[in-house]
Parts: C-alpha cells; structure tokens; sequence
C-alpha cells in the first residue's frame, strides 16, 4: 500500500492565511476573527494538514471542525508589544489575545497585536 503524498501549501495559500491574520490584528473585531479562524482551518483542510508554521506563529486545526488556533512562536517577558511597544494590558489597547494553551503552573498567551506581531508570553495562574 503506497502512502499518499499531499501537496504543500502553495504560496498563494500561505499569503491567505497570513493576510487573514494581519486582518483581524487591523480590525480586531469579532467577525474578523471568525473569519480569520474559518479561513485558516479551510487552508488546513484544503492540504490534510494539522499545523502550518509561519516566522511569527503557527496555525493548527481544533478538534471542532472548522476553526483552527494562533499560537507564538516568540515569547515575551514584558508588558508591551516587542514590536511597537503598545502596552498588553489596558482597556484601550490594541494588543489581543489570539490563543491559551493552560498548563499546571502557568497559561501561555499567544498575543497578535495592531502593529501586525504576533508573540506569546507565560502568564500566572
């Protein structure tokens, strides 16, 4: 039984992901973000992926169907934005969270920010 090969996501598919991502940071509304998650996982799902790495971040598929997670690949110690230094906590901030994965001792936060960053940082329970 031979295994079947699937192709890799082509650059134009790469883009989408990305801009959805950028779009939601832009706009930061909730639509944008059900956008942002649909689109992601309908990549995904496009290629029989479950996760897809970008510089910043990676896109992985959820156990509900048809959403998808953002998850850092860079993490932070601070209280701003790395790129912009927009402050992560404040009412009017332009910073977002994007994902939790919790753990025992501390949750990781995957931040996306208006500037267009992505970054993560461990937070106490």
């Amino acid at each position: 039984m031979a295994a079947k090969v699937y192709s890799f996501p082509s650059r134009e598919d790469q883009q989408v992901i990305q801009t959805a991502v950028q779009v939601f940071l832009k706009s930061q509304t909730g639509r944008a973000r059900d956008t942002m998650l649909k689109t992601v996982r309908a990549v995904l799902d496009r290629y029989h992926i479950s996760k897809f790495s970008f510089p910043d971040y990676v896109v992985e598929a959820t156990r509900m169907p048809g959403y998808a997670v953002v998850r850092a690949r860079k993490y932070v110690t601070g209280m701003v934005c790395p790129q912009c230094g927009e402050q992560l906590y404040g009412i009017s901030s332009k910073v977002r969270i994007l994902s939790v994965q919790e753990h025992r001792d501390y949750h990781l936060v995957t931040y996306g920010c208006r500037c267009g960053k992505v970054f993560a940082k461990p937070e106490q329970c």
